[in-house]
């Protein structure tokens, strides 16, 4: 029995190695990066020996207009109507829209304080702080269009167009009555 518990044990040990020699490691795949082995921390050894830091740039917050873009309102036609003071403003904060109503919040403090037909004022407690504008619409495409070209061709024959008709208070060339066209022609179809 012992023999057998030996012999069992060198055979999945045997096993387990040949495994481990010959199998093949999975592919890289293409979206991964190699990794890119950092470099110690490099400090600043001035201090160390006693030279006084350099003073700290602080860097200026952008300001807050920049922060916000208008998109588009929803607004009453004027400021006299019984509903002023209502209505919604497509805002983008940072690159995100959002909705915003009369007087909600937009970022922060700034509340949402009016609308027009293409500005909206941001402020806080009523004092309004600054007023976006929309961007101007692109001008519209015009063109015009070519004039209709009558088609001659009905049922796979051709047909002969009728005079154009004179201008009006004239009379017709052939009288007062516009020839008839015939709508099949009596010999038959075409010969192909």
């Amino acid at each position: 029995m012992f023999a057998f518990v030996v012999w069992g044990l060198l055979g999945l040990s045997g096993g387990y190695w040949l495994i481990q020699l010959l199998a093949k490691p999975l592919a890289t795949p293409p979206q991964a990066l190699p990794a890119v082995e950092r470099q110690g921390l490099q400090a600043d050894l001035t201090r160390l020996f006693g030279a006084a830091a350099p003073a700290a740039v602080e860097a200026e917050a952008p300001p807050a207009e920049s922060r916000f873009k208008l998109l588009g309102v929803v607004a009453p036609k004027t400021n006299r109507s019984p509903h002023a003071g209502e209505g919604v403003a497509l805002i983008s904060v940072d690159g995100v829209a959002r909705t915003v109503r009369v007087g909600a919040l937009v970022d922060g403090n700034l509340r949402l304080l009016k609308v027009d037909g293409r500005s909206a004022t941001l402020g806080d407690a009523g004092i309004a702080s600054f007023t976006l504008q929309m961007t101007a619409l692109a001008p519209a495409a015009t063109g015009a269009l070519q004039a209709a070209q009558p088609s001659a061709v009905v049922l796979g024959g051709a047909l002969p167009l009728p005079p154009p008709l004179p201008p009006a208070g004239q009379d017709a060339p052939y009288g007062n009555t516009p020839a008839a066209v015939p709508l099949s022609d009596p010999s038959g179809p075409p010969a192909r």
